[in-house]
């Protein structure tokens, strides 16, 4: 049986993908005209023809080349070669046109492979080799790849595996290092079908299985149909045609789908040999004459000499002798056109077989001979011995690229460190400016703000003692001026009568006295050396208990009594701004302060039961302000606190160190 069909790889050329460099629009468009390439004429013309008015309107016009590359595909797949050409020569003269090098290529080995299949084989070979030194120095490597390919498939078909096997481990090695995942899948299927024609079915299925899995994750149908054919053959020559058959339908049923002949016709040839190798004589025949019909429709030569080599050994093996001699005769003449020396040494085989059982000897020896003669020839090239050192050149090959990618990536990431070396100090250098910048324009504006402060603070200060010296000029000339005037009056008038000051201008004159006190202690609290500031305190929360009915009440530990003169001044002040506030603005009913050491500070609250502060802490009024003012002086913090749900909250800390001065 022979093993592998030369025309199914020859086959396999023309479904290897244009890989499109576009914009993702036209890169759908250019997947759907490669789909309807295999075998929808009218879809295929239809949005081949919308692809082609898009990419003229867009940058991607060299996408019309790629539609024209996949119209010759077709005109090849129908075996219409002269309509194929006249596609791929247009593709050629619009990749040239639009300037893209790499379809240009694709156009140009697929004119080539025409050559070849139209006789012009060294002329073919000889363009071949040129555009493959072309694209490796272009480092092309989809069209190094598809060429290395396409040129084993042809060593192949010269009877020349070593060299194909050769290339195909190249190709693997290129499309391995380069992430090319199709042609990887391509390559494993190829190097499967060489080591099963020798037998190693282990090795190829190993094979078989790492390409399916590449062809299924690349989505490829059409490599997976020609792969799991593959897998079928390998598990007939195991003897394991049960694990085939499901397989076998599977294929056979796309190529019938997507009307592919010469795919079918080989499948077709598959399934008789599973069929002929489990003892299904009839099915096997019913099956080789489906593709011998589909063959002879097409005029493929070379795979109806392996048909009629299939019936011929069915035949053989059911004893019908005379129908497989008549096929011989035609295989034979078949082979001197096609110059297939496989199908030569199987001819050679049953003509020994036929005669050996005839007891012709003389004529068995000769048949013989002349199939070892060949079978030598072939088996000369290439063994497992050869394949071994060919893996393992391939294996030295791809470790020197990829140490020489290794180098190169090195390199290339040295000098992208270097250049991020630069960015970096370039960006640390210009971060570092612009944070001086903001700090800077910070400053700025902070200092502005401070100004703008202190010049507010100051204006108001000196509004506020402008207001001060006017309420103590009216105290004086409305209170103790007016009371003066009246005693003096009093006193006139009781002169005139020759009468002694009576109890009542002793009584005013009290009054106009105790009047200058209470301007002086609002002046300077001078009740703070002789009583201190607790006594002080509550002196203050009596008078303004008594003044305004406001409910007061105090809790000063005795440690506040040590605190300089200075400091006890300003808590005394902090506390008569509070009380202030609180009886001209807040309406409250009642107010708590408390003074108490913690943690080696004192801690002065103020609290009212009032509307709570009404401004912005960053519009504070004077009376706040120097409040802070007085804060910072005695090296305290000073806290408004804002989110009690109602009335005024203070909290004064400051150190309470014994007699701390400022």
């Amino acid at each position: 049986m022979k093993k592998r069909i030369i025309a199914n790889l020859l086959f396999l050329i023309f479904i290897l993908p244009c890989y499109s460099r576009y914009g993702n629009n036209i890169d759908q468009y250019i997947a759907q005209v490669k789909d309807a390439s295999y075998y929808d004429s009218t879809k295929l013309f239809n949005i081949g023809e919308e692809t082609i008015s898009k990419a003229l309107l867009s940058s991607t016009k060299a996408a019309v080349a790629e539609v024209h590359l996949y119209y010759g595909n077709y005109f090849f797949y129908v075996r219409n070669l002269d309509k194929a050409k006249i596609y791929f020569e247009l593709a050629l003269t619009e990749a040239k046109k639009w300037e893209n090098p790499h379809i240009e290529t694709l156009a140009q080995i697929r004119l080539a492979f025409l050559e070849y299949e139209n006789g012009n084989k060294e002329q073919a070979e000889k363009e071949l080799d040129d555009l493959l030194v072309i694209s490796k120095k272009r480092e092309d490597f989809e069209n190094v790849a598809e060429l290395l390919n396409l040129k084993g498939i042809l060593k192949e078909e010269n009877n020349d595996a070593k060299s194909a096997t050769k290339l195909y481990l190249e190709g693997l090695t290129i499309s391995e290092i380069q992430d090319l995942n199709y042609y990887s899948a391509v390559f494993r299927n190829n190097l499967g079908l060489i080591k099963l024609g020798l037998g190693q079915i282990k090795e190829a299925l190993d094979d078989f299985e790492k390409g399916l899995q590449i062809a299924e994750k690349e989505n490829s149908k059409r490599l997976v149909g020609h792969i799991q054919m593959n897998i079928c053959l390998t598990y007939v020559s195991d003897n394991k045609p049960e694990k085939a058959y499901a397989l076998f339908e599977k294929v056979i049923q796309y190529s019938r789908q997507n009307n592919l002949p010469q795919e079918l016709a080989s499948n077709y040839i598959n399934l008789a040999s599973a069929f002929s190798n489990t003892g299904k004589s009839e099915k096997a025949l019913a099956y080789i004459d489906s593709a011998i019909v589909v063959l002879q429709m097409h005029n493929f030569k070379k795979e109806l000499t392996t048909a009629y080599l299939n019936k011929a050994n069915v035949f053989i093996g059911i004893k019908k002798v005379d129908e497989a001699e008549k096929l011989l005769q035609k295989i034979k003449e078949l082979t001197k056109e096609t110059g297939n020396l496989e199908a030569l040494s199987s001819y050679y085989l049953m003509e020994y077989r036929i005669e050996n059982d005839k007891k012709n000897y003389k004529e068995a020896l000769e048949n013989y001979l002349s199939f070892a003669q060949i079978k030598d020839s072939l088996a000369g090239q290439i063994n497992n011995k050869v394949i071994a050192e060919l893996q393992q050149n391939q294996r030295i090959q791809k470790k020197e690229i990829e140490l020489e990618k290794e180098r190169s990536t090195t390199i290339l990431l040295e000098k992208s460190n270097q250049e991020e070396r630069y960015l970096k100090w370039i960006s640390i250098g210009t971060a570092i400016i612009f944070i001086i910048l903001i700090i800077s324009l910070s400053s700025l504006r902070y200092s502005k703000k401070i100004k703008e402060k202190q010049q507010q603070f100051s204006q108001q200060l000196i509004q506020n003692i402008e207001e001060e010296r006017l309420r103590i000029s009216r105290d004086l000339h409305d209170d103790i001026g007016q009371s003066l005037s009246v005693i003096k009056s009093k006193i006139i008038k009781e002169k005139q009568n020759s009468k002694e000051p009576s109890d009542v201008l002793e009584n005013e004159l009290g009054r106009v006295i105790e009047q200058t006190r209470e301007i002086s202690r609002n002046l300077y609290p001078t009740n703070l050396e002789k009583i201190g500031l607790s006594r002080s305190v509550a002196s203050l929360l009596e008078s303004i208990q008594s003044a305004t009915k406001l409910e007061c009440s105090f809790e000063i530990e005795d440690c506040v009594e040590q605190l300089s003169i200075q400091i006890q001044t300003h808590i005394f002040r902090i506390i008569q701004e509070c009380t202030n506030n609180t009886i001209k603005h807040s309406g409250a009913s009642g107010l708590k302060i408390s003074i108490q050491e913690k943690a080696g500070e004192l801690i002065l609250l103020y609290q009212d039961n009032g509307t709570g502060l009404k401004v912005k802490k960053q519009h504070l009024g004077i009376g706040l302000l120097s409040m802070q003012e007085r804060a910072k002086i005695i090296h305290g913090t000073l806290v408004f606190d804002d989110k009690v749900e109602k009335g005024f909250k203070l909290i004064l800390k400051f150190k309470s160190a014994k007699k701390q001065t400022v």
